[in-house]
């Protein structure tokens, strides 16, 4: 019902997002609320069926039904039900207060066209999943409409003249499906494809634009942010104890050379990370003045080092204050992190330090006793999001055995502090609330850094000069054709 640009919240199927000031999104004091949403008019499905209210009820039962292949549930768990007043409105009621109530995408609540579908699904529901709609007879409300799908080859959309939005400037969009990224790179330098989001990996999207600005061409290359990679701190049990000195763990990340790593997996694209709210995000205007910083300088490592009882022996190795010299493991959970976990160990090695890698075979990465039981530092990578970047920190998150060790909290990091600001940041509304607590969460995390932020991973969207209009969305979300009924060819 909504989509996002970088910065904002935007009404799509929906005439207007829910409020609090106008009496469309309530709280009660037990923790529940209710949403509602308004459809917008004269929107149809590519069958000219009109979108109901009905198509959202149908969506949440079957989204919420165990029996069919839906991975993406969390949004729509949280729901009790949905009341339908009349065809153009849905009054969401919700379990427990939820903030992100004012921004359901489609990955989280459908719409499902229930003229189409519901009769299968009531009657025979094995053929549910079955069903040519959910590939060469797919109907949905977007600008364009499926005209050809040829299973492992290509697809063909062509305007939907029906679209409540407006007709696009394209008439006709083929999409190609390649599977090796040396193939797709070859074709776009050949002309017969005019881009790529997904078909090409970073380094072959880079060589392309490489070549095409060496011609003098201006490609539209655009890079959105995926994941946030940071170091997991081993507290359960610690080798070498020292690390659990939030100063020892500020001066291991004053040694790293955070902007090599970019450099090295990135082209130098992607931003170095300070904390897990990025900076193009407009919640680093809430946090900045609080964030503390570590950039990447090796005098100042070794001084905050040497403060905290870890000084440089004879022989240039860093020894502890018994003289002992000082080593930590860092893992990484498979050979395509072996590159990153070399740029940090040699950082490290750079002081002193003594770094023994280990990179984990699959069975070892699949062990999820043995994952967790990294001895100093573990490489993290996690879909930028809430839920991966701020409440995975939440000590009930912590694995233990009686959890059959789950729980994204693997370095098993504790805090009173930092559990009630999760706490009530999950169920914040209130903006000037949210500030707040962001701001007292980040200025707590960069000072103690139970993680050590990295990056953040990066996908890329190329395409050949004269394709105009494409614009990246919040955090990746969406995908690269989100606002495809805005692009234009020159």
């Amino acid at each position: 019902m909504t989509s996002r640009d970088r910065s904002s919240i935007h009404p799509q199927l929906a005439v207007e997002l829910p409020s609090q000031q106008r009496g469309t999104w309530i709280v009660r004091p037990d923790g529940t609320m209710q949403t509602t949403y308004t459809l917008r008019p004269n929107v149809t499905w590519h069958d000219g069926a009109p979108l109901q209210a009905t198509d959202f009820t149908f969506a949440l039962t079957a989204t919420l039904d165990p029996e069919l292949p839906i991975s993406q549930r969390s949004v729509a768990s949280q729901i009790e039900r949905i009341d339908t007043p009349d065809s153009s409105t849905l009054v969401i009621e919700w379990k427990a207060t939820y903030p992100f109530a004012h921004a359901i995408i489609e990955d989280d609540l459908g719409p499902f066209p229930a003229h189409l579908l519901e009769d299968v699904y009531r009657t025979e529901k094995g053929r549910f999943e079955k069903l040519p709609y959910w590939t060469t007879e797919f109907v949905g409300v977007g600008p364009y409409i499926l005209d050809e799908w040829a299973l492992g080859s290509h697809l063909v959309l062509k305007v939907y003249d029906g679209f409540y939005g407006g007709r696009p400037k394209i008439d006709m969009l083929t999409f190609r499906f390649i599977g090796d990224s040396s193939t797709a790179v070859a074709n776009m330098l050949s002309g017969a494809v005019d881009g790529a989001a997904r078909a090409v990996d970073f380094n072959g999207a880079i060589l392309v634009k490489n070549t095409w600005e060496s011609e003098g061409k201006k490609p539209v290359f655009l890079v959105q942010q995926t994941h946030y990679s940071r170091l997991g701190v081993q507290f359960r049990v610690p080798n070498p104890p020292e690390i659990v000195d939030a100063r020892i763990r500020q001066g291991l990340l004053h040694a790293i050379d955070r902007q090599a790593l970019v450099e090295v997996l990135y082209a130098g694209v992607a931003p170095v990370a300070d904390t897990f709210v990025p900076r193009e995000d407009v919640k680093w205007d809430w946090v900045e003045d609080v964030a503390r910083l570590y950039p990447h300088d090796l005098r100042r490592a070794e001084q905050v080092l040497e403060e905290s009882g870890w000084r440089s022996g004879g022989d240039g190795s860093l020894v502890n204050s018994a003289g002992e010299k000082v080593s930590v493991g860092l893992w990484a959970s498979g050979a395509d992190r072996e590159q990153e976990m070399n740029v940090i160990a040699d950082s490290w090695k750079s002081i002193g330090l003594g770094v023994d890698p280990l990179v984990m075979s699959p069975a070892q990465n699949r062990d999820d006793q043995f994952r967790v039981s990294y001895p100093s530092f573990s490489m993290v990578r996690f879909p930028d999001s809430f839920r991966f970047s701020v409440q995975a920190l939440h000590s009930k998150e912590c694995p233990s055995a009686e959890k059959g060790w789950k729980g994204q909290n693997r370095a098993c990091y504790r805090s009173a502090e930092n559990d009630a600001i999760i706490e009530r940041l999950s169920v914040a509304i209130d903006p000037n609330e949210q500030r707040a607590l962001y701001r007292g969460l980040v200025q707590l995390l960069t000072e103690e850094l139970p993680e050590l932020p990295l990056y953040y991973a990066v996908t890329s969207t190329l395409f050949r000069p004269g394709v105009a209009g494409i614009k990246p969305t919040a955090k990746g979300r969406g995908g690269a054709f989100w606002n495809v009924m805005e692009w234009d060819m020159q």
